[in-house]
């Protein structure tokens, strides 16, 4: 839990799902990369396989994220299991499979692109503008790639307040090992518990509790999983602008 007597420093952001809504974002790229999997399979007209494919990654049929997705989940064993017994029960080979959605979702950046420049960033440039002038140092650790995440802060319009990176390219262990969370703290001159983890996922939470972080903050905009998350953190917030008025994060408010 906080330790409320700390004055906070830092504060490290997940990215997906926690500095925009996951589905807003992703479901668009999602459908395309899952129909060029099936086209180039020689099963485009599968759609009932298709739409089974995108609830199992973590859309639901109303475009909105459920926490039981594979995006939302972390653990190899409990991934491969899942996506075999799709492809049992949908009759698809499920190294075509992977080889073609990976394929896809790697030339995914164009589509990106686009929507992206199309979306209002400019709560989340408030947010980072107020932490930064109020001296906070600002990290983002995700599990996605390096290119992904440059592209999302770039356009976004965030890149110029983050001191520190570290994305699935990056040498460090993934979440929720803390390897990547002290370093953001070795960096910046700061200890554990001067910073904030903020996070959608029970690996974000974990992430923050092993690296004893000094408050924890989740957010419902990703695996939108309530249950899981709340006996986790400290605060449970539907999204990010909540963070504006967290009077931790700003005392003087």
């Amino acid at each position: 839990m906080a330790q409320m007597n700390e004055k906070l420093k830092g504060i490290i952001f997940d990215k997906d799902g926690t500095l925009f809504d996951y589905a807003q974002v992703w479901e668009d790229v999602l459908k395309e990369g899952i129909d060029s999997a099936f086209i180039s399979m020689g099963k485009a007209s599968h759609q009932k396989a298709k739409n089974a494919m995108l609830h199992l990654m973590g859309i639901d049929e109303h475009g909105d994220c459920h926490p039981k997705g594979l995006v939302f989940t972390h653990r190899p064993v409990q991934i491969f299991r899942r996506f075999l017994v799709y492809c049992i029960r949908y009759r698809v080979n499920a190294l075509k499979a992977m080889r073609a959605y990976h394929q896809s979702v790697q030339n995914s950046e164009v589509l990106l692109s686009k929507k992206l420049k199309k979306m209002d960033f400019s709560l989340q440039q408030t947010l980072f503008s107020n932490l930064k002038q109020c001296g906070y140092s600002i990290g983002i650790i995700t599990n996605d790639n390096a290119s992904s995440t440059s592209l999302f802060l770039s356009l976004m319009g965030l890149s110029e307040y983050i001191d520190f990176v570290s994305s699935r390219d990056s040498n460090y262990k993934k979440k929720p090992h803390p390897q990547a969370f002290l370093e953001f703290c070795n960096q910046e001159g700061i200890v554990p518990s001067q910073v904030a983890m903020v996070g959608d996922t029970i690996t974000d939470m974990l992430f923050a509790k092993r690296s004893e972080a000094g408050y924890t903050i989740a957010l419902l905009s990703g695996s939108n999983d309530t249950k899981s998350l709340r006996p986790l953190s400290d605060v449970v917030y539907p999204d990010i602008s909540a963070l504006l008025t967290d009077k931790h994060l700003f005392p003087r408010l």
